[in-house]
């Protein structure tokens, strides 16, 4: 894999130590290496404090976002390496957690590739809720027998968007199920000493919202791809009928003026925002609270806004390369892994 990013304290010290080796004393001068050493002691340990963090390996759990689906526009179509979460692929410009974790710590990372990729993703297209606790159970089996470590050093968890994509409002996943089929996959990680003290690192389910507002100009997604896509309660009559602009850009908002079309795409925004991520959120904080999961851990990108280039060209729906870059960014830099990462300064 092509390492694209060495960090900060790395390079402080490949700069000392060239530094150290090619110094020539000049006449009546002497270099003491002793001179340098607090620094270069500085600076391994703030390396090896940013490993401190670095899991094992990771898994994943989810559905075609996790399969990276459609990512280079062709519909339909898988795209493991580009995946935010385990892609490998060191030529995109996707820098995936599965890439960050390897350039921290290669040595004792176990990364994803090609070759091992059936192993660690486990995101099923069109998976919802219900199949959560199927991709765990092949998680923990995998993680047990078939990693360095018998166990799995991190999972993460981007599901529920089947959930809440549906042919109306009215025929979203039932709440009270999504949490019994949430608790049930939590459950089998729970239970397994493969996964019980793993980093548990649940998405929320992003603002789907702005993939509409992404695409909903080009007629082509609009007139010809968005009627075979499942997620009628919002792309039904995807013209914008919104009072204005405004209305528009503030989807938490139901403004005078809103079209029926409108209305109905806020509100599907605000069952996600008010029902499905507080069920991924609170149910979570339970488990960090009982121990059950204690490393687990809930990240919050729902305020993350999708622009036209996040937003692949074949389907018109799912995350683009660029868009799989954006929530690889967002992800690792909301979660613990990022509070040392310079390039995660706001």
């Amino acid at each position: 894999m092509q390492l694209r990013q060495i960090k900060l304290p790395q390079l402080i010290l490949i700069f000392l130590l060239f530094f150290i080796v090619s110094a020539q004393p000049s006449k009546g001068q002497e270099t003491d290496i002793l001179d340098f050493l607090p620094a270069i002691l500085a600076a391994v340990i703030h390396s090896t404090n940013n490993n401190v963090l670095v899991p094992l390996n990771q898994f994943n759990i989810g559905d075609s976002i996790g399969e990276g689906e459609a990512a280079d526009g062709t519909i339909g179509e898988a795209h493991h390496e580009t995946v935010w979460s385990t892609g490998y692929n060191g030529r995109d410009t996707v820098y995936s957690l599965n890439e960050r974790f390897e350039n921290s710590d290669a040595l004792r990372y176990y990364e994803n590739n090609d070759a091992r990729d059936l192993d660690l993703n486990h995101a099923i297209s069109g998976a919802v809720m219900a199949d959560f606790a199927a991709q765990a159970t092949e998680i923990v089996a995998i993680a047990s027998s078939s990693t360095p470590s018998n166990t799995a050093g991190m999972v993460t968890i981007l599901i529920g968007n089947n959930d809440v994509c549906a042919s109306s409002l009215d025929t979203m996943t039932d709440p009270v199920l999504f949490e019994e089929q949430y608790r049930a996959g939590l459950d089998v990680l729970a239970n397994s000493a493969a996964t019980s003290s793993s980093s548990i690192h649940v998405s929320s389910i992003p603002a789907i919202y702005w993939l509409w507002n992404a695409k909903y100009t080009n007629s082509l997604c609009r007139l010809i791809i968005w009627p075979f896509v499942p997620c009628e309660n919002l792309l039904d009559n995807p013209s914008d009928d919104c009072a204005n602009s405004v209305s528009r850009l503030n989807p938490d908002t139901i403004y005078p003026g809103d079209g029926t079309n409108c209305i109905r795409r806020k509100t599907f925004h605000a069952k996600i925002r008010d029902i499905y991520n507080p069920i991924l959120k609170n149910v979570l904080q339970e488990y960090r609270d009982n121990k059950k999961l204690s490393n687990a851990y809930f990240i919050d990108v729902f305020d993350v806004q999708f622009e036209d280039i996040h937003v692949n060209n074949g389907d018109c729906f799912h995350p683009s390369e660029a868009g799989h870059a954006l929530l690889s960014a967002e992800e690792w830099c909301r979660a613990q892994w990022g509070i040392d990462d310079l390039t995660c300064a706001p």
